[in-house]
């Protein structure tokens, strides 16, 4: 199943039916945020299945309060980064054909409703860019996690410039082709125009 922080912890259109590794869903979901028609963050939300939830609830909630505060929440994090290593959280942006340097990243949380653990968090880029050149990969270079976009409002965009339309544009791999570093799970473009 999976390895001790056993996922890949851890946001647009299409649903995705089915996944390589259903028992390690991981339901994602995209807030792109920009400033004066510019990206300038990536905000994330990863909701996993009900099983890896009670996993990391048993795990890192020390005080069995159904909630991660302090030192679990920082565990929580510190678990997360050391499974995508290689990836970013999971995440790769380019610019053309040059992938951009790794965000920083801030205002990690986690948070638990109904028994369901849901990570958020915000990529933050050097230098704001043009959303027109910008490609947004999702991918799980160990191939443990399957990555599907959620349902409803996969991709929020928010901060667009007076009179700017954004459209985002989702690529979805077909199961069978599902992780690896060279195959993508899911890719976001956005066509903008003022």
């Amino acid at each position: 199943m999976i390895r001790p922080l056993a996922l890949a912890l851890l946001c647009t259109v299409i649903p995705l039916a089915a996944t390589a590794h259903p028992e390690d869903e991981l339901l994602v979901r995209l807030l792109v945020g920009m400033d004066k028609g510019k990206i300038t963050h990536i905000g994330e939300s990863w909701t996993f299945d009900p099983s890896v939830s009670d996993w990391l609830l048993q795990t890192y909630d020390a005080n069995g309060d159904g909630k991660f505060d302090g030192d679990e929440l920082n565990a929580v994090h510190e678990a997360t980064k050391q499974n995508t290593e290689g990836s970013y959280y999971y995440t790769r942006i380019w610019k053309g054909e040059t992938q951009l340097p790794d965000p920083q990243i801030y205002g990690f949380q986690a948070t638990v409703k109904d028994g369901v653990v849901t990570l958020a968090f915000a990529l933050g880029l050097a230098t704001p860019e043009d959303p027109n050149a910008l490609r947004i990969e999702m991918y799980d270079p160990e191939n443990l996690t399957g990555l599907v976009p959620v349902k409803s409002d996969p991709v929020v965009i928010r901060g667009l410039a007076e009179g700017q339309t954004c459209v985002p544009n989702i690529a979805i791999n077909k199961p069978d082709v599902h992780g690896g570093p060279d195959d993508i799970p899911i890719a976001l473009t956005l066509a903008c125009s003022e």
